[in-house]
C-alpha cells in the first residue's frame, strides 16, 4: 500500500492525526517538528498548527520551537563536521561554490535572524550552508534561535486561531491576507539576501 505523500501537505490529514494521537505525549510533537529540519517535504507550518491544537498553547509551542531548533542545530553540526572537509576540497575546483561559502560566511547574524524567522524562506539551506561554512558555531545557533522564535511564535498563534477561523469568515480572509504578506516578504528577503541564488 502506497502512502500518498501530498497528504503531508494537506491540513485535513494532520487535524485526523489529531483525533488519533490526542493522547501521546509531547514526544510526538517534539519528533515532528525535529524531523521537519531533515525532511522539508514536512510543512513545518502544519506542524506546528497541529502541535498547538493537541497539545495546547504552551506546550504545543515549547515542543515544536525545541524540536525545531535542535533539528536545525543537529543538520548544522552534521554538515560542519562531516560535510565540510569534503566540501572545501570540492569548492577550489569549482569557482560558484567557492563563491558561495564565502558569501555565506561573510554573513552577519543579523541576516541568519530575519531570514529564519520568515516562515517561507528554505531553513534547510541555512542548516546546510552555514555548516559547510567558516561561521561561527555560536553566532548561527543563537542567530537561528532566535529568528526561529518568532517564527514559530506566528505559527503557534495561527494554530491557537484555527477554532476561530472556523467559526468567523471574516478572520479567514484576515488569516490569508496576513499569509500572502509574509510570503511576499520571504520572497523579497530572500532575493535581497542572495540566498535563492546559492
Amino acid at each position: 500500500m502506497n502512502f500518498d505523500w501530498q497528504r503531508l501537505t494537506q491540513l485535513q490529514f494532520w487535524l485526523e492525526l489529531k483525533e488519533q494521537l490526542a493522547d501521546v505525549g509531547p514526544l510526538l510533537p517534539f519528533l515532528l517538528a525535529f524531523l521537519e529540519s531533515f525532511f522539508p517535504i514536512l510543512p513545518l507550518f502544519v506542524i506546528v498548527i497541529f502541535n498547538v491544537t493537541v497539545y495546547g498553547n504552551v506546550i504545543g509551542f515549547l515542543t515544536s520551537y525545541i524540536g525545531n531548533i535542535a533539528g536545525s542545530v543537529t543538520v548544522f553540526l552534521f554538515f560542519r563536521i562531516y560535510v565540510r572537509p569534503s566540501v572545501e576540497k570540492y569548492a577550489e575546483k569549482h569557482p560558484r561554490i567557492h563563491r558561495s561559502l564565502i558569501w555565506v560566511s561573510k554573513q552577519r547574524p543579523s541576516v541568519i535572524f530575519y531570514l529564519s524567522a520568515l516562515p517561507f524562506t528554505p531553513s534547510s539551506l541555512l542548516n546546510m550552508f552555514f555548516g559547510c561554512s567558516q561561521f561561527s558555531k555560536r553566532s548561527f545557533i543563537l542567530a537561528i534561535a532566535g529568528g526561529k522564535f518568532i517564527m514559530i511564535a506566528m505559527m503557534a498563534f495561527f494554530g491557537y486561531s484555527v477554532q476561530e477561523i472556523s467559526e468567523n469568515p471574516v478572520f479567514i480572509m484576515i488569516s490569508m491576507v496576513g499569509l500572502l504578506v509574509v510570503y511576499g516578504i520571504s520572497r523579497w528577503a530572500n532575493k535581497i539576501s542572495g540566498i535563492n541564488k546559492l
